[in-house]
């Protein structure tokens, strides 16, 4: 997700191969639509077309079972929704929870950024020598 946003330039795209490779690869990852008010689709862009894409709100569990939240730009058409045979209850309480997430990537990753090292979580830097961006 993260990366077809940074190829279309949406502007929520943070994170790339760092973030992809401090998520729990066998964690459970959801979206939740949740633009703000300006970036509702069909609104104004600025460059004098419309929002065509959501902002959503990402509830990740990283590597060492932590779940942190993070935005993305999607567009619709590659947007998945819960299945129906989830119970009304149950996506309440995963939208509430994804709401409580205090705790951003931007956080956990200056917190993770001391100890982690290819040994550690298997993340090998980028030869740019770029600080990782996060959302």
């Amino acid at each position: 997700m993260n990366d077809d946003a940074r190829r279309r330039r949406l502007g929520l795209s943070g994170g790339g191969g760092w973030l992809r490779a401090h998520l729990a690869s066998d964690g459970v990852h959801y979206l939740l639509p949740d633009p703000a008010n300006y970036y509702w689709p069909g609104t104004p862009n600025g460059r004098g077309g419309e929002i065509d894409w959501w902002q959503c709100t990402m509830l990740l569990q990283m590597g060492n079972g932590e779940q942190v939240r993070g935005m993305v730009a999607v567009l619709p058409e590659t947007f998945t929704a819960l299945p129906s045979t989830l119970p009304r209850k149950n996506q309440l309480r995963l939208v509430h929870r994804v709401r409580s997430i205090e705790r951003d990537t931007s956080q956990w990753g200056r917190d993770h950024e001391a100890e982690c090292a290819p040994q550690v979580c298997g993340y090998v830097p980028e030869a740019t020598g770029n600080t990782p961006t996060t959302t």
